[in-house]
């Protein structure tokens, strides 16, 4: 069965730079470590759609959609659960890619 995430995304349709990491957009760090450049290389994402909503109302620069992502079996996208929020993943993967995943687009 495939993994499905929830991604906050700026538009409906979404395209690809809303998948694109901080690390590809040129967005500088907070903090220059390790961590932080490993995790600024991948993209955020929620494990349910609740969780993605609570954090869009939180902060509503990250956009107004969310977009549920379907990972197909098989894939060779890398995740794992990262930070402190309820939920919260990283997925390292091609914006191209993820954009493919897209199964629906709801409004927060």
């Amino acid at each position: 069965m495939a993994d499905v995430y929830y991604r906050i995304v700026r538009r409906n349709p979404p395209t690809e730079e809303d998948f694109l990491s901080y690390a590809a957009l040129g967005i500088p760090l907070l903090h220059d470590d390790e961590m932080s450049r490993r995790l600024s290389e991948g993209i955020s994402v929620y494990a349910t759609l609740a969780q993605a909503r609570r954090a869009a109302r939180r902060l509503p620069q990250l956009g107004p959609f969310i977009a549920e992502l379907s990972i197909p079996d098989g894939s060779s996208v890398t995740f794992e659960r990262t930070g402190i929020a309820s939920g919260h993943h990283t997925l390292w993967v091609d914006g191209a890619e993820a954009l493919g995943w897209v199964r629906v687009v709801v409004p927060v």
